[in-house]
């Protein structure tokens, strides 16, 4: 049984060598070392961004759209060296959250779009078909059982 509030450590924590050493060593440096770190800094509660072992902040973004041909694929690093810690954690969560924002964006200009696309297509068909309609009533008269009979002279055969 795991201790009231216990969350595990991202992998991608267990990813650097020597913190892997130092949390599986088991010595008494080991565990002192381990106990000094504040473990849940490098934890996020954002989908997507989690701490790399480079030493910065990893924003994974990854969308696909085939019926539109899009494709979105996105690895970006906050690093801390540039940053500094509490910055490029902010800096990757305000990324991946635009990216979202962005991502839904554009789903909503695809939907306006397919919209008056099928619009478009739903007003040719109806154009189209009156036009098949005038062009039977103008190429044929009504026979007499009233169903339309095609003029002389319009190509039909008559033997």
């Amino acid at each position: 049984p795991k201790p009231e509030g216990y969350g595990a450590l991202p992998l991608s924590l267990l990813a650097s060598g020597p913190i892997r050493r130092v949390l599986k060593a088991g010595t008494v440096e080991g565990t002192q070392l381990a106990g000094a770190v504040d473990w849940e800094r490098y934890k996020c509660d954002v989908r997507g961004v989690r701490w790399h072992p480079v030493g910065g902040w990893r924003v994974q973004f990854h969308r696909r759209d085939y019926e539109h041909n899009f494709f979105v694929k996105c690895d970006c690093y906050f690093r801390v060296t540039i940053y500094g810690f509490e910055r490029a954690k902010e800096l990757a969560i305000g990324y991946r959250r635009r990216l979202e924002a962005e991502w839904e964006e554009q789903q909503q200009i695809w939907q306006k779009l397919d919209a008056e696309g099928e619009a478009i297509r739903l007003q040719k068909r109806a154009q189209r078909e009156r036009a098949r309609l005038d062009r039977s009533h103008v190429s044929g008269s009504e026979g007499p059982d009233g169903d339309l009979m095609p003029l002389l002279g319009d190509g039909a055969d008559r033997s």
